[in-house]
Formats: structure tokens, sequence, C-alpha cells
């Protein structure tokens, strides 16, 4: 759970996000599908997003209901697990060509903190993201959507379910919880073929339903031992690392020296690792994500950060331990979330952790051996620059870090030696100019994030012989908060998030591109009187866009903005001209 400041606003509800994701190694096989964006009202007030929904075939799928937003599953006025069963569509056997979750929120007027929720089905996750807070008269309602077909293996028996959304609901904290979801699936035809998925999905939660696991910074990792298959011939963990408690606010950290002024220790720097038996395995950068109390609530009404209510999975190509995975004795996987600051002392500043292996099999073989041949790993090594002013009013804080991984291996196959090679290089900065006197405390944060995994082989089976992924999601933030002579305060905070993800593929099924851009810019101010008392927010604004194109011509582009907390206007297609001119 995390927690954060409320205050109040009237408003009301309706809208949306959604992901597009690339599925690894089948996207130059896919027939183009439609993007298009769900309807957005002039004057909502509840939640409004510029995501898409997700592209899917012209077919009537199979709907199976996980649970309903009127069931006890669905409804989430307590803090406990709420369990359902999963039984795969009788009317559709697969293999399907498209699997879509779907879930719909809403929380009543009140009072209510942003809240974690998650989806699992046997054991793996399906869904994972945040709420949007209500208000006095603002009753927000949302729809989430994923592509899972991925995950389509694991889809094809009966599971255990398990959904997560800890809410403390009382007299004081009264926004009612609700929620539905379903699995959409659409068999495959000749025009939309079945993909290429994992053969086998496998999670880092011990829990048969599936549950994210709490993992300390800087503390014991998420870790699970697995005996797999002797044929992997490609391997690839998903990972999603969610702020939580103490490091909810990471990006605001000081080093531990400064933690009065910054309220959080162990510098901004945060890094997810990855290992194998020990050894590293892969870099997870830390997504800048910032829940719908964060900072100022009436920032993200009614637009919330990027992927704040539906988070992305960052996914890291493992194939070069195949070699070592196929031997038939058992490995640990773990992920943890690291500092790299010795003096950093842990104070309930943690992340809410889900990791997902997904593996493809070579089905000619039942054994494939082979080797892991180079691990070099550069290290965590964050470099800081803190100086303080003499007239100990004006602090400048800074730190940045490279970390760079190379994995080389090879395996053995019935058609010869097949090379994996992975290269990751990971990039962090984040400086802070503080102000800290009577009169004014200002956090003016800047930060930028970005990572790079290239990875080439030979392979035999239509797999991209070549991938470049290019991520990056930097975070500006200004919080200025001013006491004026009379005792009255203003706190005037501004935000920008930028997340782009460019992907391409080569080899011998062919060339495939792709880009995804995602911006929200936001600002806001609170006003209270001498005595305290907040007397309401002035100079509400927001707005996000969405971009995203491919080599195979498609386009969505969408932005949306609201001023006073309500959607004013919305763009659809303004992007897509010149690609579409392009093509």
């Amino acid at each position: 759970m995390h927690a954060s400041s409320n205050t109040g606003s009237p408003n009301k509800a309706l809208i949306l996000t959604a992901g597009l994701l690339v599925i690894t190694g089948t996207a130059a096989a896919m027939a183009s599908q439609p993007i298009m964006g769900p309807p957005i009202a002039i004057g909502e007030t509840g939640a409004a997003v510029a995501d898409p929904l997700v592209p899917v075939p012209a077919e009537t799928p199979c709907v199976v209901t996980l649970y309903t937003a009127s069931s006890t599953t669905g409804t989430f006025d307590d803090y406990a697990n709420h369990p359902f069963s999963y039984t795969p569509p009788a009317a559709c056997h697969g293999p399907w060509n498209k699997v879509v979750f779907k879930a719909d929120y809403h929380v009543t007027t009140g009072r209510q903190f942003d809240r974690t929720a998650s989806v699992w089905i046997g054991g793996t996750n399906i869904y994972f993201g945040t709420t949007q807070e209500p208000s006095a008269a603002r009753a927000p309602s949302w729809h989430v959507e994923r592509d899972v077909t991925n995950l389509a293996s694991l889809l094809m028996s009966p599971q255990p379910g398990n959904t997560a959304l800890y809410n403390i609901y009382n007299s004081t904290y009264n926004g009612s919880i609700t929620g539905g979801a379903e699995l959409d699936f659409y068999p495959a035809t000749p025009e939309f073929p079945a993909p290429r998925v994992p053969d086998q999905v496998l999670s880092l939660s011990s829990d048969p339903a599936g549950v994210y696991a709490n993992i300390n910074t800087d503390g014991a990792p998420l870790s699970r031992t697995f005996t797999l298959p002797t044929n992997i011939d490609r391997a690839y963990l998903d990972v999603i690392a969610q702020p939580q408690s103490g490091d909810e606010f990471w990006y605001s950290c000081g080093p531990d020296t400064y933690i009065d002024l910054t309220g959080c220790g162990g510098t901004a720097f945060r890094e997810a690792e990855v290992s194998i038996d020990g050894k590293p395995a892969g870099i997870v950068p830390i997504s800048g994500w910032v829940f719908t109390g964060g900072v100022d609530p009436y920032l993200w009404r009614p637009i919330p950060g990027v992927q704040t209510l539906d988070f992305e999975p960052y996914q890291v190509n493992i194939t070069p331990f195949a070699g070592l995975l196929d031997n038939g004795q058992p490995h640990t996987i773990s992920v943890s979330v690291v500092t790299g600051d010795p003096t950093f002392k842990n104070n309930s500043q943690y992340f809410a952790t889900a990791a997902t292996l997904v593996l493809y099999q070579d089905r000619a073989a039942t054994q494939l051996t082979g080797a892991l041949t180079q691990d070099s790993d550069s290290g965590i090594h964050p470099v800081q620059s803190n100086t303080a002013n003499p007239d100990g009013v004006h602090f400048a804080l800074a730190v940045t870090s490279r970390h760079s991984l190379v994995t080389r291996g090879y395996l053995d196959t019935p058609h010869g030696r097949v090379p994996s090679n992975v290269v990751q290089d990971v990039r962090f900065g984040n400086s802070q100019l503080i102000v800290a006197s009577n009169s004014q405390f200002e956090q003016d944060i800047q930060q930028t994030s970005s990572s790079s995994q290239r990875s080439y082989g030979r392979p035999y089976d239509g797999s991209p012989a070549n991938t470049t992924t290019n991520w990056s999601f930097p975070l500006d933030m200004d919080i200025n908060l001013l006491v004026a002579s009379d005792g009255s305060e203003t706190q005037a905070t501004t935000v920008n998030q930028n997340y782009s993800r460019q992907y391409s593929e080569g080899g011998p099924g062919g060339h495939f591109a792709s880009s995804r851009s995602q911006s929200d810019n936001a600002a806001d101010t609170l006003n209270f009187d001498a005595n305290g008392a907040f007397t309401g927010p002035t100079g509400q604004q927001a707005s996000q866009g969405y971009t995203f194109t491919d080599s195979r011509g498609a386009c969505y582009s969408r932005s949306v903005s609201a001023v006073a907390g309500a959607v004013t206007q919305v763009t659809d297609g303004s992007a897509c001209q010149a690609h579409v001119r392009g093509h």
C-alpha cells in the first residue's frame, strides 16, 4: 500500500488507459490491426488519459469474466487478497491471435488514498497499476487494458487467481473501490494467425494464485529457485518494481546526511538488478511513475501521470544464460533494488515487485547443451556531488550513474551452434536545487533515466537475429512552498514526464520497428490561509500526449488537455499525418 495526502475537489468520472506492447519475436509476423482511442467527453472530471485501446482483429472474442464489480471479489473495502478461479473459454480452445485483459474500476465520492491494484492468474502478474483518487463530489471511473497474448500457454488450463487492491475503508477514508475484470480471447484466423508465444510462463511469486513481493531497498531480493525444461532456447524476465512507503518519492531523496531536507535517504538513485545463481543477468531502470496522490492531488485531476493507472513491465533478455538453465539443475533467479550508497540506512523504503519468467523451447530437441561464456558487469558506482551553501539556505544535490552489462553464451542444437549476445547500457542522473528558509522551501528536481538493450545471434526458427530497445523516462518536478508575511502559504508545483520506447528487430522473419512516446505536463498551486486551512487550488492545468508509429505504417496519436479539473480539449491524429504520407 502507499498513502498520500488528500484534499477535496468537486469532480465526476469516466475514462481510461491502455498499454501498447510489442511481443518479443512476433511483431514482424503479425498483420496490422487498427489502433483506436476510447471516447473522452469534454468536461470530463473523473479520469482521462491519451492511451489507446489494445488493437484487436475484426473478430468476435470469447469473453471469460474473472470477477464482477458487484461481487465480493470485486469489492475492495478491506485489506485482503481476493481470490477467484480462472477457466479457459470452452468455445475458443486456442491457439489465439490475441488475448486482452480488461478491467473497469470505480471509486465513490469521499476521501481515499491512491491504492495499488494488481491481478494475477496462476501466480503470474496480469495487471499492475494504481487507482485514481476521489473527492467529496468526484467519483472517478476508469478502464484499463493490457495485451497478454504472450501468457497464452499459462491460460490454456484452469488456474487459481487473485486480485489484490488493499484498501483502508472506514468513516474517515470512505471512498469505496469496486472493479470487474475479464479476458477476451480472439481466435486465430488465416488473416490473423496465432503468433509464436512463450512455451513456459513462470512467476517469481511464491503464491500459487499470485501476489507481489515487498522488497526492501538495498535489502533481501525477490528470489525463486526453478528446475527448468532442458530445451530452452530463448529466455526473458519481465519486471515491475513499484516504489512504496519511504521510497514512493524516491526521485526526491537525498543522501542520508541531508535526510532532514529531503525526507528520505539513499540519494535519488534507484536501480533494479537481476541475477541468476548470483551472477549479474540484467539491469532494470526504475520508472518515474507518480501516483494520483503524489505531491498535490490536484495535479492529477482528471489526467493522471504517465502509466500511473497501468504500469508497463521492463523486459530483460537473459537468453545468454540458456545453456546454463538447460542443465537440469536448480537455478535461482533474483530481483533486488539498490541505491549504491554504502551509507544508506533503510527506513521502510521498499518496492512492490513482480517478475515473470517467459521461456521459448526448441520443439525439435529435448535436451540442449551450451554455456555462458561472458558475464561482464561494470558494477554500480553512482557518483555524488553535494554542496551546501554557507548561507545555510541553498543546497545542490546530484547523483549520476552509468551501468553496463555484457552477457554472451551459446547453445548446441540440432540446427548447429547458436550464439546469443546481450549488451545493456543504463544511464541515470538526478540533480536537485533546494532552497530552505523560514519563508520558502523549494525543491527543483531534474532527472534523466535511459537504457539501451541490444541482442544479436543466429536464430533458426524465424525469431529476430538482432533486436534493439531504447528506453527513457525523464522526470522534471519543481515544488515551491512560500510563506507570506501574514502567515498564509502557497505551494506551486509543476511536473513534466516524458516516456519513450524505440524498438527494432531484424532476421529471418523480416524487419520491424516501432516508436512510442508519452508525455504528461501538470501544474497547480495549493493555497492555505494564516490558520493553515486549505482554501483551494489555483492555476490547475494538465496535458497528456501519446504517439505510436511502426514500420508497417500504423500510427496513433492523441493529446488531452484539462483546466480547473475538467477536460477542455481532445485532439486525435495530429502526429500521424506526416507518418501516413511517408508510407
